[in-house]
């Protein structure tokens, strides 16, 4: 008897040890539920246009708490209809799913059926890991039971809604509302609720961007059990799943459709506040016009297109593609083309049906692709598309007014930025082609050799330094040697041609190389070094004579800042992006009107700085209007307005630019590729970069009136014998009026300059 009360006593304390013991392990450090209480919404900070409408948004982290009252009740009827009918009357548990899940995973002997409650995967997502423990999981109920002692099922529900993960880096209900459609919870229909609930189970899986047959089957499911509950009709679900879905998200995780902007803007922002101000939910007014950026991006995604198709390098079809890969990626994009229509210079995924003639299939229809439209793939001889294409190979097609052309993904770059002069104001700023493709902002951190674009600069120091636009300088072979060289340097212009006695304004015209070097050469690298510093291009300028030619390095954004000085007429140009941001429970942090900050602010015109005098601004901007009217800025004439300008190419072709301006509106345009490779044969800058600042100038300038420039105090004009570059007279056989500062009108005979200059070249 004694034994067996010893035996007993031991098993009693066995059982409380372990017990204990299981006690302290499973619920030490447990977390506390009432800290669920405390959770503040999220203060969700924006980027707006200029016009108010909405450019993006900044979720912390993906994820936006809601104050409860502003969850749509129609959100809360899907999700408990969907993923836990039974949450209004169980404790936190449901054990009849419990079971259920149970005997599948048996039977499949793994994890095959979930049986977590709404309550269950609050807790997952607050306060434990997901790991798949035994453990973890008699923690999570024993959660489940407090926090229903705790909270309100009100409470449990929006703690779900802000918090589960929906995809494409969405946390909740309003990061997903934003992230696919580009509004807000409370404005979406019972199409877009029901979509954005099936995406709960498996958002990888579910999601339109790689399945979007499967997210349409869940939407399906979530209309029916909303039917089966009660809260919607059968009509209503009907109508609903008809319905096509204005899905606006792309490839990448993003809260905006101007991404380069909205990331420079945020990068602004915080150099001035710290990353921390966006934690107090600012709303940033931007400069930027909605309608100009996307003129901005049209162009210059046909402009991109443009080029690989006359270089006429097709890089072939995707083969072998799966019957279930095409049934996924036409299935979303005949959605996008049901609400959006067809996009010029957009781009289409199309299964080739037949190649003679060319048939292809994009979704909603079939379209024959004539020769004509593919005739680029090979310039130089006829191509048959049998040849590279059969029969289910995929293909891009680039949708143009004129029809379907075929074509593909550009591989070459480009940047933009346009500014409007009057206000000082970025209107529109392109960063690439494709942001989901390289998130690199090339019009603000691509460091690119200038070629040509430079030498406008180069000219304005020569005019402050004693030239006229009649000097002549002798366009003649020259050689240079440096001593620990062997090899000289013989300069030449891009025609391969020398042209003899050239006018400086003839110079800058025609972009000679070999008078432009001549130019430096005589008014001296240091004085010209010294005198860019006042244009701010923050650049990597060579101290030798390849500076004529472009061999330094800039940015877009300051190199088309720099012009700008011209077209205002010398006065220090500082574009602003940023008109004003507001905090949400402080009101205004910045406005431009009275704050200054490098990037952010417009400073008051009656502080602006001069850098250089009228007349020599308004004398280069004089010759630039010559560039578009009689050289390689000819392609601006389209615009039938007072245009000036200026090309730029770099060595073998690997930088092509264009930079022009009106009174009011400067466009610059940078095209090259990431890994400096030739732009191919004839893409210059008048190729390559023009067309892209015709095309969008269009738009930029149709409500613009036409103006000219305005000729300052102290520019005179005189006619001007070319050969000599003195006065005419009578007998002059070669006469143009030329502009010049009141007081160097050069003499009636050759000038002291022409002189020196035939004495050093004969």
């Amino acid at each position: 008897m004694r034994v067996l009360k010893i035996i007993a006593l031991l098993l009693v304390v066995c059982v409380l040890s372990v017990g204990g013991w299981s006690y302290w392990f499973i619920f030490r450090d447990l977390p506390s539920v009432k800290e669920l209480r405390d959770i503040e919404p999220t203060r969700l900070s924006k980027v707006l246009a200029s016009d108010g409408s909405i450019l993006g948004y900044y979720p912390p982290d993906g994820r936006i708490v809601l104050d409860g009252k502003n969850i749509p009740p129609l959100f809360k009827q899907a999700f408990v209809a969907a993923e836990d009918a039974t949450f209004y009357t169980h404790a936190g548990l449901d054990m009849k799913r419990i079971f259920s899940a149970l005997v599948a995973d048996i039977r499949a002997a793994s994890y095959v059926q979930g049986a977590s409650t709404i309550t269950q995967q609050v807790i997952r997502s607050y306060l434990l890991t997901r790991e798949k423990t035994i453990t973890r999981k008699i923690r999570e109920l024993v959660l489940a039971l407090r926090i229903e002692r705790t909270l309100s099922k009100e409470e449990i529900l929006n703690l779900y809604l802000d918090r589960i993960y929906l995809g494409s880096g969405a946390y909740g209900i309003q990061a997903a509302s934003l992230r696919y459609f580009g509004k807000e919870s409370r404005d979406l229909n019972l199409s877009e609720i029901s979509f954005i609930t099936g995406l709960a189970p498996a958002p990888a899986r579910y999601s339109p961007l790689n399945d979007f047959n499967a997210s349409k089957r869940r939407q399906w499911y979530v209309l029916q059990r909303m039917v089966q509950e009660g809260f919607i009709t059968e009509t209503e679900a009907l109508d609903a799943y008809k319905e096509p879905l204005r899905i606006i998200a792309k490839d990448i995780a993003l809260f905006t459709d101007e991404p380069y902007v909205t990331d420079y803007v945020r990068t602004l922002v915080t150099q001035r506040f710290g990353e921390e101000v966006f934690s107090q939910g600012i709303t940033i007014q931007t400069t930027l016009s909605s309608k100009l950026q996307a003129a901005a991006v049209r162009a210059v995604r046909k402009g991109l297109i443009d080029l690989e198709i006359r270089q006429g390098e097709y890089r072939g079809a995707v083969k072998d593609v799966t019957d279930a890969a095409k049934e996924r990626i036409f299935a979303l994009q005949a959605n996008q083309i049901t609400w959006q229509g067809l996009k010029e210079y957009d781009l289409y995924w199309a299964e080739v049906v037949q190649i003679a003639p060319l048939i292809v299939n994009i979704g909603t229809r079939n379209v024959e692709v004539n020769k004509e439209s593919f005739a680029w793939v090979n310039p130089k001889g006829s191509w048959n598309p049998a040849d590279v294409l059969r029969q289910g190979d995929l293909v891009q097609l680039c949708f143009t007014p004129k029809g379907f052309i075929l074509s593909q993904q550009p591989r070459v770059q480009a940047a933009l930025v346009a500014f409007d002069l009057e206000r000082s104001e970025v209107v529109s700023l392109v960063g690439g082609s494709d942001y989901a493709v390289s998130q690199f902002n090339r019009a603000v951190s691509a460091r690119r050799q200038s070629g040509s674009a430079i030498k406008p600069f180069l000219y304005a120091a020569a005019l402050d330094k004693g030239m006229t636009t009649a000097s002549i300088i002798f366009d003649a072979p020259i050689t240079f040697r440096e001593e620990e060289e062997e090899e000289a340097w013989r300069p030449k212009n891009y025609e391969d041609k020398f042209f003899g006695p050239t006018t400086l304004r003839t110079g800058l015209v025609l972009s000679r190389n070999v008078v432009t070097i001549k130019i430096l050469k005589d008014i001296g690298i240091g004085y010209t070094l010294n005198y860019l510093k006042r244009f701010n291009l923050d650049s990597e300028l060579p101290r030798d004579l390849s500076l004529a030619l472009g061999s330094g390095v800039v940015t877009p954004f300051n190199l088309f800042k720099g012009y700008a000085m011209f077209a205002t007429y010398g006065f220090q140009f500082d574009p602003h992006l940023i008109n004003s941001i507001v905090a949400s429970d402080v009101g205004p942090i910045f406005t431009s009107r009275t704050d200054r900050v490098s990037g952010i602010e417009k400073p008051p015109s009656d502080e602006q700085t001069r850098m250089l005098s009228e007349q020599t601004a308004y004398i280069i901007t004089n010759i630039l209007q010559e560039v578009v009217q009689e050289g390689t800025g000819w392609r601006a004439r389209a615009l039938k307005r007072p245009i000036a300008g200026k090309t730029g190419t770099s060595d073998n072709n690997r930088d092509a630019w264009f930079i022009g301006f009106t009174p009011g509106m400067l466009c610059g345009v940078w095209v090259g590729y990431d890994d400096m490779i030739p732009l191919g044969e004839h893409e210059t800058g008048s190729r390559a970069a023009s067309p892209i600042f015709v095309d969008f100038m269009r738009v930029a300038l149709e409500d613009r009136p036409v103006r000219d420039f305005h000729v300052p105090e102290g520019v005179v004009f005189a006619r001007v014998d070319l050969e000599t570059g003195a006065l005419a007279s009578d007998d002059s056989p070669k006469v143009r009026f030329e502009c010049f500062k009141e007081g160097t009108l050069p003499p009636k005979k050759e000038s002291a300059y022409h002189e020196r200059m035939l004495k050093e070249v004969y």
